[in-house]
């Protein structure tokens, strides 16, 4: 029997940047950005979860339902155990999951790697901006001095963090590729080979193929979670319009409230840093063990807080508002 469900509830993501261009890796951003191994961004996504207190072992995944729940919350560090269960199996089910694993798992760390692009940008004009203060003659508050030092070692943090997770991302991509292949080679015709093709398409930038692959699924798009989420990332990646695509995720969440990776999306829809900020409390209600939060959460809590003590020093010079002139005394009134 097929799992008709499946790939609904995983939703659809990503390889992309904001601006719409195809292949986020590719950005002139990902170009100045250093070169790492595979064996080194591994090790690097290794020592963060080690340092965030994520358990290194993990409960094994033992049966589809488990499986499934795992790609849901997107619980990367689960990833390879659950694709012990579908790998190399026969029939268009176990081929489509293992093509689904690999592709979530590009998806969730190209996510995480469009995060951190974006903190990592607001870190920078942070600290170029304290810098210019300093080196202008005018004296840093202990609080400028403090913020200054974070921005520095979350810039340096998310730069690295980034370039790890594009060079997975793409390890990932490249290995769903063959799944998928596979799945077209053998099952041309199973609407789950149309879905992981549509999938493919979208990380790859393939709109050829992504409207191909949709071709033959239009019918579901209207209740199917899945399809209004990847409608909603076309949206975002192919059209650039963050609106349409904040209310395409909203509704792919009130159809299937528990699709963590909607929510994750949610973030990098959002520009403003108290938006943004939102969404990650709810994601972390979602799904605790999503890679966002314990990758990048702490970016995020910081980059929060240091906006939200800006903003409060600014206030804080601010002169007091004068206050309002006293209303006119009512005469008595005339005694007949």
């Amino acid at each position: 029997m097929h799992h008709s469900c499946l790939l609904p509830a995983l939703g659809l993501s990503l390889l992309v940047a904001l601006s719409g261009c195809a292949g986020g890796a590719n950005s002139a951003d990902a170009a100045s950005a250093p070169s790492m191994s595979s064996s080194d961004a591994q090790q690097f996504i290794a020592d963060v979860q080690k340092q965030r207190g994520v358990a290194t072992q993990q409960a094994p995944v033992n049966s589809i339902d488990e499986l499934l729940e795992v790609l849901a919350s997107d619980q990367v560090q689960r990833f390879q155990d659950a694709e012990r269960l579908v790998a190399g199996k026969p029939g268009v089910d176990a081929t489509a999951l293992h093509a689904t694993i690999e592709l979530a798992w590009s998806d969730d760390f190209s996510t995480l790697a469009l995060i951190l692009s974006e903190l990592k940008k607001r870190a920078e004009v942070e600290v170029k901006r304290l810098e210019a203060k300093r080196e202008s003659g005018s004296a840093l508050s202990d609080a400028e001095r403090k913020d200054l030092e974070q921005n520095e070692k979350n810039a340096e943090f998310d730069s690295n963090g980034k370039a790890a997770l594009e060079v997975l991302a793409q390890d990932h991509l490249r290995a769903a590729g063959q799944v998928v292949a596979e799945a077209k080679r053998q099952f041309p015709k199973d609407p789950l080979t149309y879905r992981v093709l549509a999938y493919h398409a979208l990380l790859a930038g393939d709109w050829l193929g992504f409207d191909a692959a949709m071709g033959w699924l239009k019918e579901a798009e209207a209740t199917d979670a899945g399809l209004i989420y990847l409608r909603a990332l076309e949206s975002l990646s192919r059209f650039g319009v963050r609106k349409d695509a904040a209310t395409l995720l909203r509704k792919a969440l009130q159809v299937n409230p528990k699709m963590a990776r909607a929510q994750a999306k949610l973030m990098l829809v959002e520009a403003e840093i108290d938006a943004k900020y939102a969404e990650f409390e709810k994601l972390k209600l979602l799904a605790p063990q999503h890679p966002v939060v314990w990758i990048a959460g702490p970016s995020i809590t910081s980059d929060y807080e240091l906006s939200a003590s800006f903003r409060k020093a600014q206030a804080a010079r601010q002169p007091a508002a004068p206050a309002a002139p006293a209303a006119p005394a009512t005469p008595p009134a005339a005694t007949p």
